[in-house]
């Protein structure tokens, strides 16, 4: 069973960043899923490894983004992306050390960024984009 399966609530109105946030939700998936089968070792240490290369790229991405449309919110946005990335970063550096063994804190942190940032914060960045549209 997935963490969570794609579905309306985290289409955020601009498709660059939803295809992004597909891509995060199928590793974070995918590691779920390693860590319901009782996977451990290099696999699912690649798998996060995959995850963070993935999250680095979009927010790099998402944060050009919202610069581009003139987003009012971007410099909290973009400390929040700080703090996520050291958070996910710390649980990497544990994962690796205990030979890709999953946490089950890092699996409810997995949750916990998906509802309340792409439900959360990513929507609000959404009405840019209808407004860029109308603008051009």
């Amino acid at each position: 069973m997935p963490i969570m399966e794609w579905n309306s609530d985290l289409d955020v109105g601009v498709e660059a960043m939803n295809d992004e946030h597909k891509q995060i939700l199928d590793l974070m998936n995918r590691i779920h899923d390693a860590s319901t089968a009782g996977q451990t070792g290099a696999p699912v240490v690649k798998l996060v490894d995959d995850l963070a290369q993935v999250t680095i790229d979009h927010f790099r991405d998402e944060e050009i983004y919202m610069e581009k449309v003139g987003y009012e919110g971007l410099k909290t946005h973009k400390l929040i992306h700080k703090d996520l990335l050291e958070k996910y970063t710390g649980y990497a550096a544990d994962i690796r050390t205990a030979n890709g063994v999953l946490p089950d804190k890092f699996l409810m942190f997995l949750k916990l960024w998906l509802t309340a940032h792409i439900k959360g914060i990513d929507m609000k960045y959404g009405p840019k984009a209808d407004q860029l549209k109308k603008a051009g």
